[in-house]
């Protein structure tokens, strides 16, 4: 047998038991302590600096075998935050960061909700504190670089739910749901009727917002449009008590007579026209009321208490309906 077949043999064997030795020690827990660690890894980490990360922490204990277990992921790991445990072998950790199997928070924002909603719900999901998203939402530079121009997001964050990973810092992620309600008002057909109505983004979402907050049903919300539209073209106060609780923050309270002569830059009854901005953040039904409000001449609506809504075209009419179903109200009551 030729020398040159003897070592290449050889070779072979060699390479083999490394192999087989890196897989037995790769494969073999550090400890058995389970403590959880959570670890992020930002996207465009260069690998050792993972692996020297993964040291540090406790997780691993070779930083070289580490990387050799990388080998079938081509050295490619999935950035993004990972629960690991002291007692996973290095081959599960690779094995985690190589599928990304990384933590994933879902962040759902519910038609109707403002911005205190939010923050709330941003909290629980720990994406960020809900305090840091107040603040957040109102930061100048911010809204001045994301293209808005008004005093915090209210109105701007698109109902949906969003999934989030934290290796995209939390003002990205904000600001990517923020692009997605732009991409939807920056339609030819919609630009082009907020001109015919001499609307722009934030007054078409202001009124949008103050009709989801005061329609119960898809069905209602042109007709409550036209209202406002009517009111708004004859000069007239938009008189919406939604408007009145953004203005108090009172939003667990009753309306006081006080809150209706008090005013806040959102006290539709204070003034004429609309107030100072959204209220809430409007999904596409109520965006699409405002724009494109019933073809009915009514100015007033009365709750039936049941979610409906009666209107009316004068003021006599709406008294007799608010007479009514204010007795309704304090009938049940009893």
């Amino acid at each position: 047998m030729p020398k040159c077949v003897n070592r290449n043999i050889i070779v072979t064997i060699v390479f083999l038991f490394v192999i087989t030795q890196t897989i037995i020690f790769a494969g073999i827990p550090q400890e058995n302590n389970r403590a959880q660690i959570n670890l992020v890894i930002k996207s465009g980490t260069g690998l050792w600096n993972i692996a020297e990360k993964l040291k540090n922490d406790g997780v691993i204990y070779s930083s070289i075998l580490f990387v050799l277990c990388t080998l079938p992921y081509r050295g490619r790991l999935i950035a993004g935050e990972y629960t690991l445990r002291k007692d996973m072998s290095i081959i599960d950790v690779v094995q985690r960061l190589g599928r990304g199997e990384r933590n994933i928070y879902a962040l759902k924002i519910i038609e109707g909700y403002n911005l205190y909603n939010v923050a709330a719900s941003i909290g629980k999901t720990a994406i960020m504190g809900g305090g840091d998203f107040l603040a957040l939402a109102s930061n100048k530079d911010f809204l001045q670089k994301i293209g808005i121009d008004a005093d915090s997001l209210e109105g701007y964050l698109t109902p949906d739910t969003y999934y989030y990973s934290k290796e995209v810092e939390a003002d990205v992620f904000i600001e990517a749901i923020v692009k997605k309600t732009f991409r939807n008002l920056e339609k030819e057909s919609i630009k082009k009727r907020m001109q015919e109505l001499k609307f722009d983004i934030h007054k078409t979402l202001t009124l949008a917002s103050i009709i989801e907050r005061e329609a119960k049903l898809k069905e209602e919300k042109p007709i409550i449009s036209a209202v406002f539209h009517n009111r708004l073209q004859r000069g007239m106060s938009l008189d919406a008590d939604p408007t009145v609780i953004y203005g108090t923050k009172a939003f667990n309270e009753p309306i006081k007579k006080t809150d209706l002569t008090t005013y806040t830059p959102y006290n539709t009854y204070a003034f004429a026209g609309l107030p100072k901005g959204p209220i809430c953040n409007p999904d596409w039904n109520s965006i699409t009321a405002a724009l494109y409000p019933a073809s009915v001449d009514y100015l007033y609506f009365v709750s039936k208490n049941d979610g409906t809504h009666v209107f009316s075209r004068d003021m006599d009419q709406h008294n007799r309906f608010v007479t009514l179903y204010q007795r309704s109200k304090n009938a049940k009551k009893q």
